[in-house]
């Protein structure tokens, strides 16, 4: 599984090595990159289905260690990654090879792929994590891409200023990723696994115990995911996300970036399938947001903002879905919407 963190990660420092007008160069370690990961993914998918769907986890390294605590890399494999893996895969591949003519000639070609791959190396991170560590680092290498590339046109002055915008809403889902995290430490005690959380005797005794830190933990996880995912009411950040190239707005905001917050609530379920007030939380969060956001999409005069509540509403259906138990539902709808 390190195969799928570190190819992008090569391909991201060779193509920094890369002269500024070798376009052909650039673009093709960005298109070979994204193939050979989605190869691989293929073939680590069938053999996961062949084997009966057994769970992979896999503790690569420890960063941090002492007597009561211990920060570790871990890379977790199951049903949610294999289709978060391989619809990042194909459209990363697409939106590569397309990229090559669309983005030709452009001042920044060269920092657009690096950027782009930093992306799929930030979202392989996060689609692979273990633990709330390894899925951390992910997501703030998320932020830090999308940003460099919403202001990709720099000169101007709206798409610096939308990327500040953006920014400043994904900085404040970073603080309730980490509050998550920090509390995690506190009730568990550990570095707690999501293959330790899929033991839902060990997570409900937990609970039980210290039912408040449980809902503090579940309250942060569902803002950053709210947040991430533009729901109401912080849906007004992804249209001004449109601001960047048309090809990083498809694979960042119509398709991967956008839908992590789905994954962050899929990976964590375990966490809040006991908690009938959180469930109710996500629901209504998503009910209003497919609303609001339906009504919003029909009076506006473009196609990307249109495309972008239009997005907004699908994930809040998304949303609704994960809360009610209906995961292969949507693991779907992500794939749908996503394509």
């Amino acid at each position: 599984m390190q195969y799928f963190i570190l190819l992008p990660l090569i391909g991201l420092v060779l193509s920094m090595f890369m002269k500024e007008r070798a376009e052909r160069g650039i673009a093709g370690i960005a298109i070979f990159t994204t193939g050979a990961h989605l190869v691989g993914l293929v073939f680590l998918t069938g053999f996961y289905l062949v084997s009966g769907g057994e769970t992979l986890d896999i503790k690569l390294f420890t960063l941090y260690k002492e007597d009561s605590t211990e920060i570790f890399i871990d890379l977790f494999f199951d049903k949610i990654t294999a289709v978060f893996a391989i619809v990042g895969g194909i459209i990363a591949f697409i939106v590569s090879a397309f990229s090559k003519y669309y983005i030709h000639r452009e001042s920044g070609y060269k920092r657009y792929f690096n950027t782009l791959l930093l992306f799929y190396f930030a979202y392989s991170v996060v689609v692979f994590s273990g633990n709330f560590e390894t899925l951390f680092m992910g997501w703030e290498f998320l932020g830090l891409s999308s940003f460099l590339l919403i202001a990709f046109y720099r000169d101007r002055y709206l798409p610096v200023k939308n990327a500040l915008k953006t920014i400043s809403l994904y900085r404040l889902s970073d603080v309730c990723l980490i509050l998550a995290l920090w509390m995690s430490h506190h009730l568990w005690h550990e570095n707690i696994t999501f293959i330790k959380l899929n033991d839902l005797a060990l997570v409900t005794a937990h609970i039980e115990e210290h039912y408040y830190y449980a809902v503090f933990i579940v309250l942060m996880i569902v803002l950053a995911a709210a947040i991430k995912s533009a729901q109401f009411p912080f849906s007004s950040w992804l249209p001004r996300a449109m601001e960047g190239p048309t090809t990083s707005t498809a694979i960042f905001y119509g398709s991967l970036s956008v839908h992590i917050g789905v994954f962050l609530l899929l990976r964590t379920y375990v966490y809040w399938e006991a908690i009938f007030s959180v469930k109710a939380v996500i629901v209504g969060i998503g009910t209003l947001t497919a609303i609001v956001a339906s009504l919003v999409a029909r009076v506006q005069s473009s196609v990307k903002t249109q495309i972008a509540y239009s997005s907004i509403a699908q994930i809040g259906v998304m949303f609704i879905e994960v809360a009610l138990g209906w995961h292969n539902l949507a693991l779907v709808h992500f794939a749908g919407n996503s394509f």
